[in-house]
């Protein structure tokens, strides 16, 4: 176990060593495969697009007519998208077509319906084409035999299309990871009005239940763990043999009635704990026979901006996802603050719209207890380890929480 507080490349480093669960797979629907894991390659076996097709509404006309420059054309067939295949032109003739319709084989150019004068069944031409304008190929986006997606590839939005776009109605994708998790301490209450004394509401449940509901996930909820070693070593031993991965929030700092740590070191082993960067710093990363064990600080702040800076990319790697970094863009600062070096921090921050760059306003509470901070900003600015002033109009990296909790 790695005793100093880890900077958080250092962290990803050691997260991309630790083995991958052993999920098997499963053929889904491609509809029902939004946000799942390939277990394979996509590889296309037709062309995209298919077919020779117009990419407007127009006249598909022959290459010889275009280069001597005909402007009187006899126009014989009408062709729209889903039609058959049109016979081939003869020289002299024109075929009337509409986007995404099929071409006749001879044709390869399509003159625009807007630079045409229709007589009847002839037709002008008032502006000359390019040869090949106006002319889709068969196999100009995706030939067939290239691979689309590769193993690992998450299935989005954006990349679906494609999918369904080459005709896969189902794909393989790896079965949904198992995480079971905890909250930590004697003092947590369900939500009410009515605290007695040292009890505090047990917000982080709804945290995690609401950053686990991912569609590659099942997730439960395990309960409240006690502040006992023996309760903490009895529970975590009967949890692991349904869960891939365990969460806990608490639990895992320094303090004499933290057994958390303890009891993993007794029965597996702790890979780290201890970070250096605030807020976050207690978190910790284990194992228990084949069930990765996460280790997430109490302080509410800490549990969600550790998730979604280092957790969910390191679920996604479990999932045999990419271990991916999340990546920031830089923003400019319009605010002064002293900072204790060796330590990375992230200031929620938000965006000042009124200024013409990306320019951020730090939030005036800062703890990671202040569950506000996160409510009523955009996102967090990164700051690295060995900056001790921060000044006016200096460069950071800045993340949206809209990317990091999508």
């Amino acid at each position: 176990m790695n005793k100093t507080p880890l900077k958080k490349l250092k962290i990803f480093s050691l997260l991309k060593k630790i083995k991958k669960s052993k999920l098997g797979k499963e053929k889904l629907l491609l509809e029902k495969s939004l946000g799942r894991f390939l277990t394979e390659d996509l590889k296309s076996e037709i062309n995209l697009p298919p077919f020779k097709n117009s990419a407007v509404d127009g006249y598909a006309v022959l290459k010889t007519d275009i280069l001597e420059k005909k402007t009187d054309l006899i126009c014989k067939q009408r062709v729209t998208a889903g039609d058959k295949t049109p016979r081939n032109l003869r020289i002299g003739e024109a075929t009337r077509i509409f986007t995404g319709a099929q071409m006749p084989f001879n044709a390869s150019t399509v003159v625009m319906q807007e630079n045409v004068i229709l007589h009847k069944n002839n037709i002008t031409i008032n502006k000359m084409p390019s040869y090949g304008e106006n002319c889709r190929l068969a196999g100009e986006d995706i030939k067939k035999g290239k691979k689309i997606l590769f193993n690992g590839d998450k299935i989005t939005p954006t990349n679906v299309n494609l999918i369904a776009a080459i005709g896969k109605k189902n794909i393989f994708v790896k079965k949904k990871i198992n995480i079971g998790y905890f909250t930590s301490g004697n003092e947590l209450r369900e939500p009410t009005e009515k605290l007695k004394e040292s009890e505090i509401n047990n917000s982080n449940y709804f945290s995690l239940k609401a950053l686990l509901n991912k569609s590659y996930i099942n997730s439960k909820y395990l309960g409240i763990l006690k502040d006992k070693e023996e309760i903490i070593k009895k529970t975590l031993l009967k949890s692991i043999k349904k869960y891939n991965v365990i969460i806990t929030t608490g639990g895992a700092s320094v303090g004499e009635e933290d057994y958390l740590i303890k009891t993993i070191i007794d029965l597996g082993k702790v890979y780290f704990w201890k970070t250096a960067i605030k807020p976050g710093r207690p978190l910790a990363v284990g194992k228990i026979k084949n069930t990765i064990i996460i280790c997430l600080p109490g302080n509410p702040v800490s549990v969600h901006l550790l998730y979604g800076m280092i957790v969910r990319p390191f679920i996604e790697y479990l999932c045999s996802g990419k271990l991916i970094v999340p990546e920031g863009i830089l923003a400019k600062t319009d605010f002064t603050m002293n900072k204790k070096n060796k330590r990375l921090e992230w200031l929620r921050v938000n965006i000042n719209k009124k200024k013409k760059d990306l320019v951020v306003s730090k939030y005036h509470k800062q703890g990671s207890g202040m569950i506000s901070s996160m409510v009523f900003t955009d996102g967090i600015l990164e700051i690295p380890e060995d900056v001790s002033q921060i000044s006016k109009n200096q460069f950071y990296t800045y993340y949206s929480f809209k990317y990091l909790f999508d």
